[in-house]
């Protein structure tokens, strides 16, 4: 569970700290080629802090928070899971090496 909650509170903090600027990056990745609305990334947070204010910033954020708590759960029982088993493992994996190299360093 502790590895659980520290994958949760990385996921909020990385939502809470990036969520601004990941809008604007989707607005402009969503604007169109032929007739664009936004010259560039500045002129679209111009403009939607001008349209919107700062909470257009933050519309959705609160999906991306629930979102965050399996995702970043599951990614960092992944993570530490894995290198528990290579770390479990490795000496089995080194034994296996030297076995096909043909040399005996163990």
């Amino acid at each position: 569970l502790q590895v659980m909650g520290a994958g949760v509170i990385a996921g909020f903090g990385l939502w809470g700290s990036m969520f601004p600027i990941d809008t604007i990056k989707s607005k402009v990745q969503a604007d169109s080629l032929s007739k664009p609305q936004f010259k560039g990334t500045l002129d679209c947070l111009k403009r939607s802090l001008a349209v919107e204010g700062h909470a257009g910033l933050w519309r959705g954020v609160t999906a991306a928070l629930w979102r965050a708590i399996p995702v970043n759960a599951a990614i960092f029982v992944a993570v530490e899971g894995t290198r528990q088993l290579l770390a479990d493992t490795e000496d089995t994996v080194d034994q296996f090496v030297a076995n096909v190299s043909g040399s005996s360093n163990t």
